[in-house]
């Protein structure tokens, strides 16, 4: 298990294993270009600077530890940010990453702490990201169906808690965003991706709004209505 820490003692050896995974899979993929990642705390939400593109992988699961309290639990609902950009002139890309966190619910004045990833998790949002940047760097055509779930370790109960998440906060969380709080149990349970979005970026959210809220209306008149004999 791998802690992400913000400004602590162990975040350059922490990193550095996101850091030397993700060299090895863009070395593979693009072995005539040299590519960076970092994390950076203050990474811009929503807008990314001119010529940079914006990844966001959702619904990553993670576990956290109050560092007042040491009270533990678990996520599948973490959010990931991704700023990429490539300059073709020097065949140099970067990456900048910054990880959402959560607070704990029992400690008065909590701050957020950064989760603890499986290896085998990194391993996937680190696949996501490669192929996001294939796509939006290189113009590759890469399909949604092709980014894989984050694996959900253990269960997950109750619903969102938006007063205590960092994405929440920063209003780019989907469940605050589109205003829907489920219960993180019933979103962890589709692996197969039917009920969770894998990864998302701006540019697929509202598509996929306009294919949601029909559907949403178009029950809540049929329930008023079936209500109503």
């Amino acid at each position: 298990m791998l802690l992400l820490k913000r400004g602590g003692k162990g975040e350059g050896e922490t990193m550095e294993t996101w850091q030397r995974q993700f060299h090895q899979k863009m070395e593979w993929e693009k072995p005539n270009d040299t590519w960076s990642l970092t994390m950076e705390d203050n990474l811009s939400p929503r807008n990314p600077e001119r010529q940079w593109h914006l990844y966001q992988q959702r619904k990553a699961f993670a576990r956290f530890q109050c560092s007042c309290c040491t009270r533990c639990w678990p996520s599948a609902q973490v959010l990931i940010l991704f700023h990429m950009h490539l300059d073709q002139s020097q065949r140099q890309g970067q990456v900048k990453m910054r990880v959402c966190g959560q607070k704990c619910k029992k400690c008065h004045g909590a701050k957020f702490e950064m989760p603890t990833f499986s290896q085998e998790n990194i391993k996937r949002i680190l696949d996501n990201l490669v192929l996001k940047i294939r796509e939006k760097c290189y113009r590759e055509s890469i399909a949604n169906r092709d980014l894989a779930d984050s694996i959900v370790e253990e269960d997950v109960e109750g619903p969102h808690d938006t007063a205590r998440c960092e994405a929440c906060a920063l209003g780019i969380c989907y469940l605050s965003t589109y205003g829907f709080v489920i219960p993180a149990s019933l979103a962890a349970a589709s692996q197969s991706g039917q009920l969770a979005w894998r990864g998302a970026d701006t540019e697929s959210d509202w598509k996929l709004l306009c294919y949601v809220l029909p559907v949403v209306v178009a029950l809540l008149i049929f329930a008023v209505l079936f209500s109503g004999k």
